[in-house]
């Protein structure tokens, strides 16, 4: 059984907000990662932005397909309403990358860890490889959202 994690409900034609916010997001880190050399300390900062980048994507998602929105406070079961809310639209292996991204933001942000370049970079290829499905399915959304 599917976990449904907190939720509340959203208008679905606010998703396109969410889809946007996700998109400048994902730039920003990308930005950060280009301006980076070996011994920066950026890998906090690109990690963080790639997290919320990728739950900007989830959340336009859910909020387009079920007019819900996670209201997890550390985001870690917004991969069960996003499972919830695409059915058998959700490919396993994207809700997983999204599960695997999600686990790393209390790290990068509340646990006063310093997180290298090479992690925060793995972590921005794992969100720039989730945008393009979020993108795709977000451009299937129902009418009206």
């Amino acid at each position: 059984m599917v976990r449904s994690g907190s939720a509340k409900d959203i208008d679905p034609t606010q998703s396109g907000k969410y889809r946007r916010v996700g998109a400048s997001l994902l730039t920003s880190a990308r930005a950060l990662d280009a301006v980076a050399v070996p011994g920066d300390p950026y890998g906090n900062a690109i990690g963080v932005v790639a997290v919320h980048a990728a739950i900007a994507y989830n959340d336009a998602l859910t909020i387009a397909f079920r007019g819900r929105k996670s209201t997890e406070g550390h985001h870690r079961r917004a991969a069960d309403v996003l499972q919830r809310a695409l059915g058998h639209r959700a490919k396993a292996e994207e809700v997983e990358r999204l599960r695997s991204i999600l686990v790393l933001k209390d790290r990068i942000s509340y646990a006063g860890q310093y997180y290298t370049l090479d992690e925060a970079r793995t972590l921005l290829r794992s969100a720039e490889a989730f945008a393009p499905w979020a993108k795709a399915l977000y451009a299937e959304r129902p009418a009206g959202s």
